[in-house]
C-alpha cells in the first residue's frame, strides 16, 4: 500500500509538471499592453495601402507600436523566379507578419515557419460566432489540420441571372445547386435571332473558347488533366470526353457568348462596361464574383442609355455527385506570423485587428472588388438580393498540388493546341474522339518539351551560381 501511495504521489507530481509546462507554453505569448512599446514589421503590397486599410486605425489603438511595412512591389513581374524572390525577401527583411497567398501559406506551414494561432485564440471568442466556418476549414486544410493564419476576406462566385429576360420568355428561374448541363440547357431556351449588336444570349462567359469552357466544367466535376504525379496528360478519357461534349454542344447552340479578354485593351471605361453583356441586360445568365454587382451600379451611374433590370443570384453549378461543395471558393490574403519573430505578442495583436470585428465593419462600407468578409454578418444584401449563394456551399479541396511542378511555359502553347482541335469539332471538321487523341498526344510532347527546357534552365542557373561562389 505504501508503494502504491508513492507511485500515486509520483504520478500526481508528473501530471502537475505537465500541466505547469502546458500552462507556461500557453502564457508564452502574453497580450500586448496598450502602453507597451514594440516594433512590428509587416509584409504587404505597399506602405500607403496598408496604412489606409489597417495601419492608421491600429496605431490609434496601440500608439506605442511602430509599424514598418515591407513592400511586396518588387515581386511584381516575377514569373518563374517569383517564389525565389519571395523567399529572398522574407530572408532579407524578416517580417513579423506576412500576407501570403494559398501556396505560400501551405509551404511555410509545412516547413514549420509559421506560428500556430488556434491555441493562442482558444481563450477568446475570436473564432466563434459569425466567422464563416469554410474560411477556417480551408486554412486548416492547407495547414495540415492546424491554423497558421487568418484571412479577413474570401472570394467566391455565384450564378447571376436576369429575372426580366426569364419572365419575358416564360422560362423558369435557375435554382441553387444546378449542374452545368442544367444551366446550359436553360441557356439554350433563349432565342438566338437578331443582329450581333442587339441580340441576347442565354449565357455570357468570361471563358473565351471551347477549351476553357470544358476545363471549367471539368474543374467543377473534380477532373484532373494529369495523373497524380503531374507527368502524364489524361484528357483522352471518357470523363473528359463527356465534359468537352457539353462544351462543344454549348458552342454549337450559338446561345453562349464568349468574350475576348484582349479585345477591350486600350478602350474607354464606358466601352469596358458596355462589353459586359450581362451588365447591359443582353445575357440571361453569367458566372461571376460579387464585384459584378458593383459593375452594374457603376454602369447605372456612368451610362446614359443603361437600363436596370431585376437581378437574381443562385449558387454556382455543382457536381451532381457532390452537390454541397464549390470549386470557386478561395482564400488569398492570409495574414500569418513568422515563427522567428521576436515580437509575437505585438504581431498577434496586429493579425487580430486585421481580422477583427471592428475592421470587418469598416471594410463592409467600401467596395467589395470580388472579396467578401469572413464575418458573414457584414455581408449585406444587394438591393434586396441575398448574397448567401456566395457562401452556401463548402469549399472543395483543390487538386492544384499536382500542377505545381508543371512549367508555366506549357500552358499557353497547349491551350492554343487544345482549342484549335476542339473548334474543329464545333465546326464539324473532326470527331471529338479524334480531337482528344490529338490533344493528349501532342500535348504530352509539349509538356515533355517544357519540362526539358525548365530542367536545362535550372542547371544553367546552378552552374552560374557555382561560378559566382567560386569567385
Amino acid at each position: 500500500m505504501r508503494r502504491l501511495g508513492k507511485w500515486s504521489i509520483l504520478l500526481i507530481a508528473v501530471m502537475f509538471l505537465v500541466s505547469a509546462c502546458s500552462s507556461e507554453s500557453k502564457s508564452t505569448v502574453k497580450p500586448l499592453d496598450k502602453d507597451e512599446k514594440a516594433v512590428v514589421k509587416v509584409m504587404y503590397w505597399d506602405e500607403q495601402t496598408f496604412f489606409q486599410q489597417y495601419g492608421n486605425l491600429f496605431s490609434s489603438k496601440f500608439p506605442n507600436v511602430e509599424i514598418q511595412v515591407v513592400s511586396m512591389m518588387s515581386l511584381n513581374g516575377q514569373n518563374e523566379d517569383r517564389e525565389k524572390a519571395f523567399d529572398d525577401l522574407v530572408e532579407k527583411e524578416k517580417p513579423d507578419v506576412m500576407m501570403l497567398d494559398t501556396s505560400q501559406y501551405e509551404k511555410l506551414a509545412a516547413d514549420n515557419k509559421l506560428v500556430e494561432l488556434e491555441s493562442l485564440l482558444e481563450d477568446e471568442d475570436f473564432l466563434g460566432g459569425d466567422i464563416l466556418p469554410a474560411v477556417i476549414d480551408m486554412l486548416k486544410e492547407k495547414g495540415s489540420g492546424k491554423l497558421y493564419g487568418l484571412s479577413p476576406t474570401f472570394y467566391s462566385q455565384a450564378l447571376f441571372y436576369n429575372k426580366d429576360l426569364f419572365d419575358k420568355y416564360t422560362i423558369d428561374y435557375p435554382t441553387d445547386k444546378m449542374s452545368w448541363e442544367d444551366v446550359l440547357s436553360l441557356a439554350k431556351r433563349f432565342p438566338t435571332s437578331g443582329s450581333e449588336d442587339e441580340r441576347i444570349y442565354g449565357f455570357s462567359a468570361t471563358y473565351s473558347n471551347a477549351y476553357s469552357i470544358g476545363n471549367a466544367i471539368g474543374s467543377t466535376l473534380g477532373l484532373s488533366f494529369t495523373d497524380t504525379d503531374g507527368k502524364q496528360l489524361t484528357y483522352n478519357t471518357d470523363s473528359w470526353k463527356k465534359t468537352f461534349q457539353i462544351a462543344v454542344d454549348a458552342m454549337k447552340s450559338d446561345t453562349l457568348y464568349t468574350s475576348d479578354p484582349k479585345g477591350m485593351m486600350g478602350t474607354s471605361y464606358d466601352d469596358y462596361l458596355k462589353s459586359d453583356l450581362f451588365t447591359m441586360g443582353r445575357a440571361a445568365m453569367t458566372l461571376n464574383g460579387s464585384y459584378a454587382i458593383d459593375s452594374m451600379k457603376q454602369a447605372k451611374d456612368a451610362l446614359k442609355d443603361y437600363k436596370p433590370f431585376n437581378l437574381g443570384i443562385v449558387t454556382v453549378p455543382v457536381d451532381p455527385s457532390n452537390p454541397d461543395v464549390s470549386t470557386s471558393f478561395g482564400v488569398y490574403n492570409i495574414f500569418a506570423i513568422n515563427a522567428q519573430s521576436p515580437n509575437i505578442s505585438a504581431a498577434m495583436e496586429l493579425v487580430k485587428y486585421i481580422n477583427g470585428d471592428e475592421t470587418a465593419k469598416l471594410q463592409s462600407r467600401s467596395q467589395r472588388y470580388g472579396d467578401l468578409s469572413m464575418r458573414t454578418k457584414y455581408i449585406k444584401d444587394a438591393d434586396g438580393v441575398s448574397l448567401k449563394p456566395f457562401y452556401t456551399l463548402k469549399p472543395k479541396p483543390d487538386v492544384i498540388e499536382r500542377y505545381r511542378n508543371i512549367p508555366s511555359a506549357f500552358y499557353q502553347s497547349f491551350s492554343e493546341l487544345a482549342n484549335t482541335e476542339l473548334m474543329k469539332v464545333v465546326e464539324d471538321k473532326q470527331s471529338l474522339d479524334e480531337a482528344l487523341k490529338t490533344i493528349n498526344e501532342k500535348g504530352q510532347l509539349e509538356l515533355d518539351k517544357a519540362r526539358l527546357a525548365e530542367k536545362e534552365e535550372k542547371e544553367k542557373e546552378k552552374a552560374e551560381e557555382g561560378k559566382e561562389a567560386a569567385k
